[in-house]
């Protein structure tokens, strides 16, 4: 089934990495080029796009587009990983009103710095920070500059358990942002449960479980769940290229276009032929499909 090109958008269950999810799919679909577009925690829940075939080639351009969350906001107790699954490392009296979490969530909006947790994917020197938490060995890391578009204060339960709706880019830590917002606070804080409610233009009500996908795979219909790639990207411009033109694409050539910024070049019959980048009246393939 190597033909298969598009996107799955799953709904990810607690328990499994995004590699699980991955290798399943491998397995199921006996694909080999299959990949995600931003991992979720094994005990996170929600949106993961999968990319099949050709389509992991376009992978880092869904990614680029912006996720949200529903997080818990756990106030009074700090953990090695940043979230309820870590151990507690300090713990606090919290009695704060929502007035004074709500002023705290206001210096987080915007472009913020994040130091990279250690129990994450990142590398350093040639081993994932998580690899390196797990012997027991603490590095320096440097912060990153991520944009949280939105952060909300969905409902504070007193004393200590708030609800967060955030919007925000590629890279961005929310069991950080959890963390950070409770040492503003002066109470120390972890995140709880967390579900990805959309990315990559993906949301979790459109989402498929693994069990569905398999289902609709046994039964020969898991076309039906891929979304072709120039739908996932349909906000972007359309280039619409002739049947000549369609063979200067597929060698990399430019084309001369009023347009500007990333497009997908279709062809009349709506094939994706290609993703492009147009500048100064040209439009250059990066990535071609055809």
């Amino acid at each position: 089934m190597e033909q298969l090109c598009g996107i799955l958008n799953i709904k990810k269950e607690a328990g499994f990495t995004s590699h699980d999810v991955v290798a399943k799919l491998r397995k199921l679909l006996n694909l080999k080029r299959i990949g995600h577009t931003g991992t979720l925690d094994p005990e996170a829940t929600g949106v993961l796009v999968i990319c099949l075939g050709q389509a992991t080639r376009a992978a880092q351009y869904l990614e680029a587009v912006s996720k949200t969350y529903e997080a818990e906001l756990v106030l009074g107790i700090t953990t090695a990983t940043e979230d309820w699954t870590g151990e507690v490392i300090s713990s606090s009296h919290v009695e704060i009103e929502a007035g004074e979490l709500e002023e705290a969530l206001a210096k987080f909006r915007g472009n913020i710095w994040q130091v990279p947790p250690m129990y994450s994917a990142v590398h350093y020197q040639g081993q994932r920070l998580h690899q390196l938490a797990r012997q027991g060995k603490v590095v320096a890391r440097e912060p990153r500059e991520v944009t949280i578009h939105k952060l909300e204060l969905v409902s504070f339960q007193k004393p200590n358990l708030a609800k967060l709706y955030v919007e925000c880019s590629k890279g961005t830590y929310i069991r950080t942002l959890c963390k950070d917002v409770g040492a503003e606070l002066g109470t120390g804080g972890h995140m709880g449960k967390l579900v990805r409610l959309s990315a990559g233009g993906f949301t979790l009500q459109d989402a498929f479980t693994l069990e569905e996908v398999e289902a609709a795979a046994e039964a020969g219909g898991i076309q039906q769940l891929i979304v072709p790639l120039g739908k996932a990207l349909s906000h972007w411009p359309k280039l619409l290229v002739s049947s000549a033109q369609e063979k200067l694409i597929s060698h990399g050539c430019g084309l001369q276009t009023d347009l500007t910024g990333m497009v997908r070049i279709e062809a009349a019959d709506g094939r994706l032929l290609a993703l492009g980048s147009c500048e100064a009246g040209v439009c250059r393939p990066v990535r071609v499909f055809c």
